[in-house]
């Protein structure tokens, strides 16, 4: 199976697709644990942020130091996209209240 590369990333599908698989787990047991959205959605937050940055940082072909603005880049995205995803379970709670 081959590696989407792009922009100095290496995506390997088949560690992607793993990666997904377990975060879908994740969404499963937090959906059969929690029946509410608000609750779901931030019990979400912290296994969002862990696929995300294990995803970018294992994709990533060149390592950086503790000062290079790229590894600062990837944890900001990674966590505006987890708080994206609890302000989500937030909007759908609010909604069917």
């Amino acid at each position: 199976m081959g590696s989407l590369e792009r922009f100095g990333y290496r995506l390997d599908p088949r560690r992607l697709g793993m990666a997904i698989l377990f975060l879908a787990l994740a969404f499963v047991a937090a959906r059969i644990a929690f029946r509410d959205s608000l609750t779901l959605g931030y019990a979400m937050v912290i296994p969002t942020y862990i696929f995300l940055s294990v995803v970018i940082e294992g994709a990533r072909l060149a390592r950086s130091s503790f000062w290079g603005i790229r590894g600062w880049a990837e944890t900001t995205f990674a966590l505006a996209c987890s708080a994206g995803v609890g302000y989500l379970g937030f909007s759908l709670w609010s909604i069917w209240y």
